[in-house]
């Protein structure tokens, strides 16, 4: 039997048959599509492994490594504003609000703990570095016990999202203590106080209620409160 040639047969070799219409048809090397996700373009939205690919359509796509850092910059501070604004405005929470956080992060919790420590040393009339790190001291090691105290009482939540959670719910006594530094009446900084003191236990009691079990909820909010009014107490010495 005579072997037909593959040039006669027009078939090429490792590839595919020609068209049966004799039209030439151009074959395009495949390329990774990319993960971003629909909404990329909200800068609140995360875009972490989005793979990188030139079009000829738009801008290309980068994921975190290579990404310019102004890009990375802008899409933290959108996340830091966005978990800010769930966490201490109350406003239609509901009994989910442990969940409302998903996108976690740990920056916005690291600057107001920085910045409560930083206001508080620098209006000390001594001792300014040892102010700085007992408050800074104690408001970490304090989030991280109450953070396992609550995973101890069975709770529902990520380890790094309650340390966010409870990070972020000192944002209005951050407030209060910078608005304390322009008052001098002792009144008036106590109704100054008082008023973050309860905002910050009003945003935080929500998350930490609704991830343990009812019958433990109090074991668990009750440092939650002790913490914050150790901080108010913080606030009001420091003359």
């Amino acid at each position: 039997m005579e072997s037909v040639p593959l040039e006669t047969a027009g078939i090429v070799a490792g590839g595919p048959p020609p068209d049966p219409t004799g039209k030439a048809e151009t074959v395009v090397p495949l390329l990774p599509v990319s993960s971003a996700p629909s909404n990329a373009g909200d800068p609140s939205t995360p875009t972490s492994a989005i793979v990188t690919m030139a079009t000829s359509e738009g801008p290309p796509v980068y994921n975190t490594l290579n990404e310019p850092v102004m890009v990375t910059l802008k899409r933290d501070v959108w996340r830091v504003i966005h978990n800010l604004r769930n966490v201490v405005l109350p406003i239609g929470r509901g009994e989910g609000a442990h969940s409302s956080i998903r996108d976690w992060d740990l920056w916005g919790p690291f600057f107001f703990i920085i910045f409560l420590a930083f206001i508080l040393s620098s209006s000390a009339s001594e001792n300014k570095s040892k102010v700085f790190a007992v408050v800074f001291g104690v408001l970490s090691s304090g989030a991280v016990i109450l953070t396992l105290n609550v995973l101890l009482l069975g709770g529902r939540i990520i380890f790094f999202q309650s340390l966010s959670v409870l990070g972020y719910c000192l944002f209005p006594l951050d407030v209060g203590a910078f608005v304390c530094l322009f008052i001098y009446s002792k009144w008036i900084r106590f109704a100054v106080v008082i008023v973050t003191l309860l905002w910050s236990s009003s945003a935080a009691y929500p998350f930490v209620s609704g991830a343990v079990p009812e019958a433990r909820k109090f074991l668990a909010v009750y440092p939650v409160f002790l913490l914050y009014i150790s901080v108010a107490f913080l606030v009001l010495a420091n003359d």
